[in-house]
């Protein structure tokens, strides 16, 4: 049974959306699917079936990765029609292979890989196994995929596009804010900063070494 993560209904997590993820060092690697439920999801993402599935803090996701032979693990849940994988360690979400597996057989898949102390992070989506558009939070202007203007026009809406006009710290992380909504309100993302960061989540080792 998985931890409480549906975010429909009223209530301060039902108000819960993406932009937290730009907090410094809170979360490296979320990975959204539409389509299929958690624990395809984290299967899509290596996970092989190993008895009872635990629950567990964020922290204990950590001290996971001190186990022998244990390369990354993933804590799912379900969050406003999408299941997401929050992976910790070598996490296999932002590869082209990892995003192509979790898309097949037209699941929509987001990914988003956290990286402050390499800018720029960066926002994926796939589609049943095909790159459709990615970007840099703060480098909209160079996207990529079969349909990198997919978001252009609601980047456009919001004064992220054509192009960054910020000069300073705070605007920049504004900008950065607007970038994370845009993509919020397009495709419907919610994910509960209490469920993620404070809660516990069903945990599954994803990647061996």
């Amino acid at each position: 049974m998985f931890a409480r993560t549906t975010t429909e209904g009223a209530g301060p997590v039902a108000q819960d959306g993406i932009g937290w993820l730009l907090e410094p060092y809170v979360v490296d690697c979320v990975t959204f699917a539409r389509g299929i439920g958690p624990g395809e999801l984290v299967a899509r993402l290596g996970a092989r079936p190993a008895g009872p599935v635990r629950l567990a803090t964020a922290v204990e996701a950590l001290d996971a990765l001190a186990a022998p032979g244990v390369g990354s693990v993933a804590r799912v849940g379900r969050a406003a029609g999408w299941s997401f994988a929050v992976e910790y360690g070598d996490a296999v979400g932002p590869t082209p292979d990892g995003l192509a597996a979790v898309s097949h057989r037209g699941v929509d898949a987001v990914n988003f890989l956290l990286t402050p102390w390499h800018p720029p992070s960066v926002f994926r989506h796939y589609e049943d196994g095909r790159h459709i558009c990615s970007f840099g939070i703060g480098a909209e202007t160079h996207r990529l995929g079969s349909d990198p203007d997919l978001l252009v026009p609601a980047l456009t809406a919001l004064a992220v596009l054509p192009g960054p006009r910020w000069s300073d710290g705070a605007r920049r992380e504004r900008s950065h804010r607007l970038t994370m909504l845009a993509v919020q309100d397009h495709f419907g993302l919610r994910l509960p900063r209490h469920d993620v960061v404070e809660g516990r989540l069903p945990l599954h080792l994803v990647r061996e070494r």
